[in-house]
């Protein structure tokens, strides 16, 4: 259980964090902005370091994490995806002719807000 909480935590960093500098070569360093101070404790910074590089197949990957106010995070650029999709789903909706006759033959016909779901 205690692993399971772990992994999952460092998950959370590596979804959470933004990468603000990334130098390759010899000795690769990747330095992370995390906003989360729960989240910037070495030991989930070595777990998730060790996860890279063997991910990416090299010997060894220097991780470095900052505090700050992260833009762009892998949770963050899924929630904007998640938000365009439900969007688009809405407006196929909206615009269906078939839906806009029966909107118009039965006025008190509605769409349920939160009822539409993507694909």
């Amino acid at each position: 259980e205690q692993r399971q909480l772990i992994a999952a935590l460092v998950r959370e960093l590596a979804m959470q964090a933004e990468l603000v500098e990334q130098h390759d070569g010899a000795a690769p360093l990747w330095r992370l902005r995390v906003e989360r101070e729960s989240l910037r404790g070495n030991p989930l910074r070595e777990k998730l370091q060790a996860a890279l590089a063997e991910g990416l197949g090299i010997a060894t990957l220097r991780l470095e994490l900052e505090a700050g106010a992260v833009q762009d995070t892998p949770a963050r650029r899924i929630a904007a995806e998640k938000s365009r999709r439900q969007q688009e789903a809405e407006q196929i909706i909206h615009n269906d002719p078939l839906v806009q006759e029966m909107l118009a033959q039965f006025k008190t016909a509605r769409i349920v807000p939160g009822s539409i779901k993507p694909h």
